[in-house]
């Protein structure tokens, strides 16, 4: 088997990993903002990171839906090489060659294929939903002189909510996209944010939403017991 075989294999069995994970675990997955909300060329989509599945979200929009190619840092990467293929490189915190080495390899291929969306997470670390968005990282301005001047940014707000299921409802949604950052980009997520956190089921009914994922449906879906509710009457 040739490297261009093998990787192409590796990317079939990490989407249908991901894939599988995100239907087990959400009732659905909402985009709010249209996929015509998301520009053309390259892109950083910089995103709040409230939750363990807020890469493989990304991944369902940029790369499963809008068939365009990401690319993710990841400090742990080591830990799990496995989703090099699709785009993740390694990011770690105690190499700074590495980083460096990831920084520009994200560079080239913003600028090899304009079709690439970076994303980005400014606050660091994985935070809790109920405290808000975090500082953002101090370098954003200089991370911009070093990628390809054609390269635009864009906030990506996500938000794990209950829909009355027994499994969460991801609802995504973005402000517009800009250039350079300019200081403004806490604000600029923080109305994404806001945005999901506006929204209810009906957007899906009024047709002001678009489905990215049906998930695994809740229980009340799944089970009708009124045949049985004659037998279980006398027991109760």
């Amino acid at each position: 088997m040739n490297n261009r075989m093998g990787a192409r294999l590796a990317r079939r069995l990490v989407d249908r990993l991901i894939r599988r994970d995100l239907q087990r675990t959400f009732r659905r997955v909402v985009w709010l903002s249209g996929v015509e909300a998301l520009p053309d060329g390259p892109l950083v989509v910089y995103a709040n990171h409230h939750s363990f599945y807020d890469g493989y979200l990304f991944w369902l929009l940029v790369r499963h839906t809008l068939r365009r190619p990401l690319v993710i840092w990841m400090e742990e990467w080591d830990l799990a090489p496995l989703f090099g293929p699709i785009g993740v490189l390694p990011f770690p915190a105690e190499d700074a060659l590495r980083r460096t080495t990831t920084i520009r390899e994200t560079a080239r291929r913003l600028a090899a294929d304009p079709r690439t969306v970076l994303l980005l997470f400014p606050e660091g670390d994985l935070r809790p939903p109920d405290q808000g968005l975090g500082a953002f990282r101090a370098d954003l301005d200089r991370l911009a002189r070093v990628l390809p001047e054609a390269v635009r940014w864009q906030p990506l707000g996500i938000h794990l909510t209950w829909w009355g299921e027994d499994r969460p409802t991801a609802l995504l949604s973005t402000s517009p996209p800009h250039d350079a950052p300019d200081g403004k980009e806490a604000d600029r997520l923080r109305a994404a944010l806001d945005a999901t956190r506006a929204v209810s089921p009906a957007v899906l009914q009024e047709n002001r939403a678009r489905l990215l994922l049906d998930g695994q449906p809740s229980v009340h879906e799944r089970w009708d017991l009124r045949a049985l509710a004659p037998l279980f009457r006398r027991w109760t």
